[in-house]
């Protein structure tokens, strides 16, 4: 967490100092969040590891026997672990962004910068569900395979696709379906290759579509 703000921090300073004399208030409100956010993407990772290891670790010491002997229901455990890690994740972007938003903001006085203008609020609810949705495919990742190593192995894989995907034959094709390109896109970080509401659409089905899986999943599996 603090090594994201630090970084949300270093980047906002750097973005800033590159831009334009002639940049407008307004102009300079959006800079700043969208330089905030990409520090939040920074978050993700760490987020998604957390939500995988809430519930492998306890698969790999044995607790889960307990938790369920507690409560014997595996989709309430599930979905009780959802909520509480959701709200993490959702106060986690908080952290970042509040602070990094007034740090960029008195960075940028010499350019007067306003109230965030309406494209600020896409950004900072796409980042704040990117940021849950990883969080999510953690948790979902670390039920159904119940071993942490494998769990974050593939997270990492599903995080980092587009990265690489954008350069294979029909990468836009695969970014169009896996969540890290759209969330990228919503902070404006790569050229738009689908709608808004798609790219809100797509990180929503991430967020609930595995969690529902490995919800069944637990029901079948002892």
């Amino acid at each position: 967490m603090l090594t994201a703000l630090a970084l949300t921090a270093l980047g906002a300073s750097t973005v800033i100092s590159r831009w334009d004399p002639g940049q407008t208030g307004e102009q300079a409100a959006m800079g700043i969040v969208v330089a905030v956010y990409v520090g939040v993407v920074l978050a993700q990772l760490p987020l998604g590891m957390l939500g995988t290891m809430s519930i492998s670790g306890e698969y790999t010491s044995g607790m889960i026997h307990t938790t369920f002997v507690a409560t014997p229901s595996r989709a309430r455990v599930l979905l009780a672990k959802a909520f509480v890690l959701g709200g993490i994740a959702i106060a986690a972007s908080l952290l970042i962004a509040i602070p990094g938003y007034l740090y960029g903001h008195a960075v940028a006085s010499q350019f007067d910068p306003t109230l965030p203008p309406a494209g600020a609020w896409e950004v900072i609810g796409g980042g704040t569900l990117m940021i849950v949705m990883t969080t999510m495919l953690g948790l979902t990742l670390g039920a159904i395979f119940r071993n942490g190593v494998v769990a974050i192995s593939v997270l990492v894989v599903v995080v980092l696709v587009p990265f690489a995907g954008r350069m294979l034959p029909g990468g836009e094709v695969v970014n169009r379906i896996l969540p890290g390109y759209p969330a990228l896109q919503v902070i404006e970080q790569v050229p738009d290759i689908m709608l808004d509401a798609a790219t809100f659409a797509v990180l929503g089905a991430w967020a609930v579509v595995p969690l529902m899986i490995a919800v069944l999943a637990n029901r079948r599996v002892s």
